[in-house]
């Protein structure tokens, strides 16, 4: 009887963050300049963006320790594994393309393409927990 329960406050957190990230998202895509490009800056106000990133950082932090409070321990510990995993691939990523980039072999790096980097190595590495 509690397995349906904690599913469902699982479903319930998870649906609610997608949620308000998805509202973040909205403020950004939908009130951008259309003349500037994609990632040129101060193509939003300033007032969306402080209300975006503090629906983030909201998201992120209450919703990270609310997910550490609904599932089991194996869960948890996918969950950990999943962290730790992303967080070396930016801590790798990062050092690597800076010497590459004083070496002249690479453009400068980017935050964007850093932060793509720790996502696809949480998705990756939450793939391989959970199906092997």
């Amino acid at each position: 009887m509690r397995e349906p329960q904690r599913k469902r406050r699982f479903y319930v957190v998870v649906g609610t963050l997608f949620g308000l990230g998805l509202l973040s998202g909205l403020l950004i895509g939908f009130f951008e300049d259309e003349q500037a490009e994609i990632l040129s800056p101060s193509s939003i106000p300033p007032w969306r963006a402080v209300i975006s990133a503090a629906m983030f950082l909201f998201s992120t932090t209450f919703g990270s320790w609310i997910l550490t409070q609904v599932p089991d321990k194996l869960e948890r510990a996918i969950h950990s594994k999943t962290t730790v995993m992303a967080g070396n691939a930016m801590l790798i990523a990062y050092p690597t393309w800076f010497i590459l980039w004083k070496g002249g072999i690479v453009s400068e790096p980017d935050a964007l393409w850093l932060f793509m980097i720790g996502m696809a190595a949480s998705v990756i590495a939450y793939a391989w927990y959970k199906l092997r």
